[in-house]
């Protein structure tokens, strides 16, 4: 990590998760500490930028920081630290093969492009997150955001006070960050599951293990197996999707949740309360995933009570008005989520009960012919046991939890046990401008789920481990069994050549951005081989871009297409008054053509030149109909 970006962890993260915990006179939990710092750091930001007022981040943060030196608990032990931190350097090892090289400058002046992951649409976020309210749409200049930027924001605020480039955090401190605080959170909720040592020693190293999809290796030519049975967050970790640090801050919110149930004090109910809020503007699916969960835990409460007309006879310590605390947190998150559904401006998601779909899908990647419905469902079973692999064990230990347990384990067992059900049985999938479906959202469902398994997974074999007189055979045999589809994706991610982009287009962007200010609208030809250079290296806007296939969540496809014709005209028309007209209509101050690119209309005295060399132009519009107030 930089240094810059060390220090803006350790006093917007590190400081005010610690300090808020002793604020509400708890004994701090270091699970706690990044995703309650996160939640702060990104809603200072937010309050500092829909007020106008950036200077409010600072003291917004300083203020939660308080309770870092007042008197009160000290803060707890990490639980199991040597465990810790072998698995956390396992993870910078598993990064640095796959993560750490690319996006970023080359040596050439030019840059080093990561053709895998969604970092360009975030870190186009990231640049719009620093300009002001509201934020639009990287690579759909003028069309709102409506989208869970939680996580976003974080990095906007690292971008504004500490100078680092989006880019950088995407593929290096990120996914390092969010690693370390879903460990952390996990090797917690191993603890208050009634985990063991042994059982809180694995927790942390479940971040690293994948299913039995080795099985692939049966079917030549089979690529990524992690990704083919959908339960695997291994992807979603390596490439910053921030379903990861939404993962933390609801096992966060569970974990807290449990320390109130077992009557530690007050202050837990209002950090649960504070963290599953926030789950749905780091990940929406989680979010919902969430309020099931609460939910059902409230409703399992309910049913229990009325049969046994007594909460104190749920598992463990219970405090009597805990269910009440869950139901508080399910409508708060359900209430903070409702903005991100209601804002879409895009075309219509398509929810559909389509079952077995995602069994069609990944036998279609293995190429094996899906037969008949009943050939189907019959394949549904061990496909169902490979996607689960070693998670098989936690089953019955988070069936009991959910039917035994208080509201705590209750939601903590609903989010383990959810997933599968709700990805074999739904699909909720957008389409691209073309009308071609885009993969389904639901395998979010399974990721979620498939992580929160892997706790009640560790108590399990810690349990069972426990009982035996060597039980190192049986641990190493469980590892061997997890590792295989990791170091397959390790080594294929590997020899995945980064794309470079020329030093020249480089140049010429820079001197857009030198003559400029950010937000300024660059006029480019929309091309599928690069995100939308001005958007994720300068903080520049563009009409429309062809990168990103799911642009149509933000804006509807007739949108869309007449923004490409728009521009198509641009680029086609001999007519300079008809290109000034379009340039004025679309807001655009700059124009940038790379290497084959041209312009077919007189462009003497209309363009100014800023840089020109053979791989690149960058011209400022020079129309007194574009007026810097015309944003």
């Amino acid at each position: 990590m930089s240094l810059a970006y060390v220090v803006f962890v350790l006093l917007a993260l590190v400081a005010p998760g610690v300090g808020i915990q002793r604020l509400v006179r708890v004994r701090a939990d270091p699970a706690l500490v990044l995703p309650l710092g996160a939640t702060l750091a990104a809603g200072a930001y937010w309050l500092s930028l829909v007020s106008g007022q950036g200077w409010l981040f600072l003291p917004l943060l300083a203020l939660a920081s308080v309770g870092v030196v007042r008197r009160g608990p000290r803060l707890d032990a990490v639980p199991a630290p040597k465990a810790v931190l072998a698995a956390f350097a396992a993870l910078v090892l598993l990064l640095a093969v796959t993560q750490y090289r690319g996006n970023r400058p080359a040596p050439d002046g030019g840059f080093a492009f990561d053709p895998m992951g969604d970092q360009p649409l975030h870190a186009g976020i990231t640049w719009e997150l620093t300009l002001p309210w509201p934020p639009q749409v990287p690579g759909l200049a003028g069309v709102p955001l409506s989208y869970h930027y939680g996580a976003d924001l974080v990095r906007a605020a690292a971008r504004r006070w500490a100078g680092v480039v989006p880019y950088a955090p995407l593929n290096r401190e990120e996914p390092t960050l969010w690693a370390l605080a879903l460990l952390l959170s996990l090797a917690g909720l191993v603890r208050r599951l009634g985990g063991g040592p042994l059982a809180v020693t694995l927790a942390p190293f479940t971040v690293l293990l994948t299913d039995f999809s080795f099985v692939c290796a049966l079917f030549p030519g089979v690529q990524w197996w992690s990704d083919v049975f959908r339960g695997n967050l291994l992807i979603s970790l390596a490439f910053t999707n921030p379903v990861v640090p939404a993962l933390a801050l609801a096992v966060g919110a569970l974990v807290a949740l449990s320390r109130y149930e077992a009557g530690e004090g007050r202050g837990w109910a209002t950090l649960a309360l504070v963290q599953a809020s926030a789950v749905p503007w780091f990940k929406v699916f989680l979010g919902a995933q969430l309020v099931l969960a609460l939910f059902a835990a409230v409703a399992v409460a309910a049913a229990r009570g009325r049969r046994e007309g007594d909460e104190e006879r749920a598992e463990g310590p219970v405090v009597p008005n805990a269910t009440r605390v869950a139901l508080a947190m399910g409508l708060a998150t359900s209430l903070l989520a409702l903005p991100l559904v209601l804002g879409r401006s895009g075309d219509r998601v398509e929810v559909a009960f389509a079952p077995l779909r995602m069994v069609r899908e990944s036998l279609a990647h293995l190429e094996l012919a899906e037969g008949g419905l009943v050939r189907l469902t019959l394949l549904a079973v061990p496909w169902v046991l490979v996607s689960l692999g070693l998670r098989s064990f936690g089953l019955p230990r988070a069936w009991r939890s959910l039917t035994r347990g208080g509201p705590s384990r209750s939601a903590t067992a609903v989010l383990a046990l959810s997933g599968w059900p709700l990805g074999l049985l739904f699909q909720a999938a957008a389409r691209d401008i073309d009308g071609r479906e885009l993969p389904s959202a639901t395998i979010y469902f399974l990721e979620q789920s498939g992580v929160v398994l892997w706790a009640f997974t560790a108590v399990a074999i810690g349990a069972w481990a426990a009982r035996r007189r060597r039980p190192a055979v049986a641990l190493t045999l469980a590892v061997l069994l997890g590792v295989p589809s990791t170091l397959e994706f390790a080594l294929r991610k590997a020899r995945v050549a980064l794309d470079p982009v020329p030093a020249g287009f480089v140049r010429a962007l820079d001197a857009i951005a030198a003559d400029g200010r950010p937000g300024d609208v660059v006029l480019q030809r929309p091309v599928p081989r690069y995100p939308p250079l001005p958007v994720v290296l300068v903080g520049r806007r563009v009409v429309y871009e062809r990168f990103t296939p799911y642009l149509t969540q933000f804006a509807p496809s007739a949108e869309l297409r007449r923004r490409h014709e728009a521009l198509y005209r641009f680029f086609q028309t001999h007519d300079r008054v008809e290109a000034l007209s379009i340039a004025r209509r679309l807001r655009a101050r700059y124009v940038c053509l790379y290497r084959g690119d041209r312009l077919r209309f007189d462009t003497d005295g209309v363009l100014v030149p800023l840089h020109e060399e053979a791989d690149a132009r960058a011209y400022r519009i020079a129309d007194p109909g574009l007026h810097r107030d015309d944003r």
